[in-house]
């Protein structure tokens, strides 16, 4: 069974101001510069995962659709256009990143390499991948480092390679088209984009962001605020969790390939859902491919929080290749409700002992386990 020493979520409960004499901008629009959206090498690894099948397809969900979740399910508009100026009034302003933590600093035990435990490239096909998930090809992205805090509603940040950040304290915020990566040499960095509490409306849409090996990257996407909704993203190289949040719209992702940090619990996940949605919302998570065959922790997981336990959560049409349990569903016998497991492929990689789901209340109201299949079309029942 797999065993949890410590959980690590973030409830800010104070807000700083920017200090300084920053520049105020009502809106990051950029040039363009050579250069365009790459992809990381880290998925060239050895083996091919089958085409997707028209039974993985997406449908509604059984729940109803979050109030502000309004990222399609389907492509993402992201042009790589230049923005235009959004009606309210803020600022977004860049800044040098707080200095590292003092504690010591740790080493990743292995690497995101496929070839650990049986090696899984992305899926062939319309599954996501590398090809079709991140950057759009050709988009020209400008340098940037440090921190971007986002004090606009409205605001579009788009066309930038940066090392470092991305803070959103504003409500419906667009990111697109931009690479984030953990700057190298440091202890930690605890997310590569942040929607702060008390905000909502984020849509993260045709992003890449990158974890690296010597500083370890615990949260791709954080949204301990209200609704996001993350589209065509390509997270890779995360300790902790890919992404972190209980509401809104997680589609056609590719998550893959985490680093392994001691100092991290071991708690690696590829989405996790901590506690339960705001009233009128919901979660779903729908066609997205999510790979981990080199660690045995899930790629999907819910946990009790604060009180909450997890409910209306939709998990629909997703491939999963992990070496541990795909789903850890909040408990055999918590009140879990409205967890909907449909149409999803699993490949056959798991470590003995594990398998598609664990803590699964089957007797949870509006909880349904159903059409979920091996890659080989037989039926992936819940196991007694």
């Amino acid at each position: 069974m797999r065993m949890f020493i410590a959980r690590w979520y973030v409830r800010p409960v104070s807000r700083t101001s920017t200090a300084g004499t920053a520049v105020v901008i009502a809106l990051i629009t950029l040039a363009a510069v050579s250069g365009c959206g790459s992809h990381s090498a880290a998925t060239d690894a050895a083996g091919r995962l089958p085409s997707q099948t028209s039974g993985a397809q997406t449908s509604s969900p059984s729940a109803a659709s979050p109030p502000g979740a309004t990222g399609s399910t389907g492509s993402a508009a992201a042009t790589g256009a230049t923005a235009t100026s959004p009606t309210a009034s803020g600022s977004a302003t860049t800044s040098k990143p707080s200095a590292p933590s003092s504690a010591a600093k740790t080493t990743p035990s292995k690497a995101p390499s496929s070839a650990a435990a049986g090696a899984a490239n992305p899926p062939s096909g319309a599954w996501p991948n590398a090809s079709n998930t991140g950057v759009t090809p050709g988009t020209k992205l400008v340098a940037k480092s440090g921190e971007i805090n986002v004090n606009t509603d409205g605001a579009v940040i788009q066309n930038i390679d940066l090392v470092g950040d991305i803070r959103v304290e504003a409500n419906n915020v667009t990111i697109r088209n931009v690479r984030v990566t953990a700057p190298h040499g440091g202890d930690r960095s605890d997310w590569g984009i942040l929607q702060w509490v008390g905000y909502h409306g984020l849509t993260v849409e045709n992003v890449e962001i990158v974890g690296n090996p010597d500083t370890e990257l615990r949260e791709g996407i954080m949204d301990p605020g209200g609704v996001v909704n993350v589209h065509h993203c390509n997270i890779h190289g995360i300790s902790k969790h890919g992404i972190d949040t209980t509401q809104g719209v997680i589609s056609d992702n590719y998550i893959h390939d985490p680093y392994w940090f001691t100092a991290a619990d071991g708690e690696l996940d590829s989405v996790r859902i901590s506690g339960s949605p705001d009233p009128g919302t919901s979660l779903l998570i729908q066609h997205n491919t999510l790979i981990d065959v080199n660690t045995v922790n899930g790629a999907i997981s819910m946990f009790e929080t604060d009180g909450g336990q997890p409910t209306r959560v939709t998990i629909d049409g997703n491939y999963f290749a992990t070496w541990g349990f795909s789903i850890y569903a909040g408990g055999a016998s918590a009140p879990t409700s409205y967890i909907v497991v449909k149409n999803n492929v699993f490949a056959n990689k798991y470590k003995d002992g594990y398998m598609p789901v664990t803590e699964w209340n089957a007797h949870g109201t509006g909880n349904v386990w159903t059409s979920n299949t091996w890659e080989d079309g037989k039926p992936a029942l819940v196991t007694k």
